[in-house]
């Protein structure tokens, strides 16, 4: 795609995939859980846990709309956008921003709470003997934020279907391609080398499973 005023380039390819990834993952970890198949569940969870390890780094290291520091975290702003006279231009809406945030948050204390928990019959986490004492508390954290984290997936759903059906902003074609389609005069358009960011995302998210399959 030519760049033009209209599609500069401003997701980078190792966030694309880390999104996908991540799709791909979050299905499997839940699907593995409702079949009850844990010792599968467990590689989907590291497998997680190494995702987002890598959305931390590439926050600090990535191109400029992967960084932390291009959020938006306004209060202010955030309310301004249920308003009809809002005036954010840009890419980094303050609502996207903190749901991001929140989506790293959960996701990260789900992945390391299940490191630590059991289900007290057939299954015990790969770390659950280092905290025997507090196994119970693990597994109420990890059983308890899974709730948390299909209400956040049902309003991120919602979200992408207002704007990409109501709203006509093709956030779906943004992600798949990286190009913004929006005439906004403050789009910075990167210029990335996604190679590292590729290793980097691949090494984070194999490395734990490998690290798992070896002591099993």
């Amino acid at each position: 795609m030519k760049e033009n005023k209209r599609n500069k380039k401003i997701w980078d390819l190792p966030l694309r995939l880390f999104h996908l990834s991540l799709i791909l993952v979050v299905i499997g970890s839940i699907s593995s859980a409702k079949l009850n198949m844990l010792d599968l569940h467990q590689f989907f969870g590291v497998a997680l846990l190494g995702l987002v390890f890598f959305r931390i780094m590439w926050g600090f290291f990535g191109t400029y709309y992967s960084r932390f520091t291009s959020f938006n975290l306004s209060i202010i702003d955030a309310l301004s956008q249920f308003s009809k006279t809002n005036m954010i231009t840009s890419i980094r809406t303050p609502i996207g921003c903190y749901s991001t945030l929140i989506f790293m948050m959960v996701l990260l204390s789900i992945s390391v709470s299940g490191l630590f928990s059991s289900d007290d019959i057939l299954y015990d986490g790969p770390l659950s003997f280092l905290t025997p004492n507090h196994i119970s508390d693990w597994t109420y954290i990890h059983n308890t934020l899974h709730y948390l984290l299909y209400i956040l997936i049902g309003i991120h759903i919602l979200a992408i279907m207002y704007y990409q059906i109501v709203k006509k902003m093709k956030i779906i074609e943004r992600v798949l391609d990286g190009y913004s389609r929006i005439e906004k005069i403050n789009i910075v358009s990167i210029n990335e080398k996604p190679l590292i960011g590729i290793i980097l995302l691949l090494f984070l998210t194999f490395l734990p499973v490998l690290i798992l399959l070896y002591f099993n």
